[in-house]
């Protein structure tokens, strides 16, 4: 899987090119929706050949456009409209009976009613391509927080989705990035308080400085420390635009993968993640740190090293945001997220195969929807190769956590 998926309650849209739930159902029915105003306009004219001449039916011939420009283009409106126009002058005079003379007043309806058609189907497209163009400028955002990411960088698989609340909410703050580095693999996962463009705006600061800090920071934990200066430095510019003192916070896990399986883990605040494997599931339940952007109020000196564990090229590193532990059902129960992994901690199953069910567990919990975007990822090394330093950390066990 390439890139993150962005999937809402109405179906999904996908920001790679593998989906993992598919909404596309239904699609051979909507094929025969714009085949409704051919539909229409046969049955208009069947009844006016098979009703009395006293009862005449060719004026209704004005729906026939004005169906289309809801469900047609701008040609196929303005067709009908013209094709409505002239049956009228057709049927009028010729299922008249004797005497009658030209319904003028019917004529100029069905004309009003080609005009107001081709009128309304304009605006639709003019609207239409607006919110097209919108949508592009939202998918660019959404690339630019949630960067897209090959398989597999610098021997970590990587596999990734998110789920967004429902489709009128406001843009959250969760973001994620891996990027293989001098150091190792590094990536992160952060969930940023409050919601908006506000919250976009420091997703954005994050998912910068970790790109930067990564490749520069030797220590894991500064790289933490640089993330949570640019949260100050977000949250004072904020100030400077008139927007409310307040203290922007993010909480976060950012890991490191080294040679032979070798994990480093810094919890900032954020939701412990899973492990599992052919043994089972094992939650990683870091002492955690301030989140990002509150760490002046612990001394630096009081921190302890970052936690480190090793992983099989079998075993997988589940993470995620508290949308995912929060989503409630009809009754107010959270979705009990560890019973979940502990129920279908199957070693058979693939990543992007767990995350596909893990979001459809999570959408059938909370009835088809949302109260908070959920974002997902799962890591896993792959097998290492004999020329990798061993070195090193030789008393740690594959998949058991140590505090190293």
């Amino acid at each position: 899987m390439t890139g993150p998926l962005r999937v809402n309650q109405n179906g999904a849209f996908p920001m790679s090119e593998t989906p993992v739930v598919d909404a596309r159902g239904g699609r051979p029915m909507r094929r025969l929706i714009p085949l409704l105003p051919a539909l229409l306009y046969v049955v208009i004219v069947a009844a006016d050949f098979g009703t009395p001449n006293q009862f005449r039916t060719d004026t209704m011939l004005c729906l026939v456009p004005l169906t289309a420009s809801n469900l047609t283009t701008v040609r196929a409106t303005a067709a009908y409209a013209v094709l409505a126009t002239l049956t009228f002058l057709v049927l009028d005079p010729w299922l008249a009976p004797t005497g009658y003379t030209h319904d003028w007043a019917g004529f100029v309806t069905v004309v009003l009613g080609g005009a107001l058609a081709i009128a309304a189907v304009l605006l639709r497209t003019r609207l239409q391509e607006r919110v097209s163009r919108l949508g592009n400028v939202v998918e660019h955002v959404q690339r630019a927080l949630l960067p897209p990411a090959p398989p597999v960088v610098g021997g970590v698989r990587v596999t990734r989705s998110y789920l967004a609340a429902e489709r009128d909410a406001e843009v959250g703050g969760d973001v994620y990035d891996v990027v293989a580095t001098p150091y190792g693999t590094r990536a992160f996962i952060a969930d940023v308080q409050g919601k908006g463009l506000t919250a976009v705006g420091a997703g954005a600061a994050l998912v910068g400085t970790f790109s930067e800090a990564a490749f520069t920071e030797p220590d894991l934990r500064r790289v933490g420390d640089r993330m949570g200066e640019a949260l100050e430095r977000f949250g004072r510019n904020q100030v400077l635009l008139g927007e409310p003192d307040t203290d922007w916070f993010a909480t976060a896990l950012i890991a490191r993968f080294g040679p032979d399986g070798l994990v480093e883990l810094v919890n900032h605040g954020h939701e412990a993640p899973a492990l599992i494997g052919p043994s089972g599931v094992r939650w990683i339940d870091v002492p955690p740190e301030l989140p990002l952007g509150l760490a002046g109020l612990v001394p630096a000196e009081g921190r302890g090293p970052a936690y480190r564990f090793r992983m099989a090229p079998e075993e997988l590193l589940l993470l995620y945001t508290d949308g995912t532990t929060e989503a409630r059902d009809a009754d107010g129960r959270f979705f009990a997220l560890r019973e979940w992994v502990a129920r279908h901690a199957d070693p058979g199953l693939s990543a992007a195969d767990l995350l596909g069910l893990l979001q459809r567990a999570l959408l059938a919990h909370g009835g088809g929807r949302l109260t908070d975007d959920a974002a997902l990822m799962v890591l896993s090394p792959e097998a290492a190769s004999p020329a990798e330093d061993r070195g090193g950390d030789a008393g740690l066990t594959p998949g058991r956590p140590s505090s190293g």
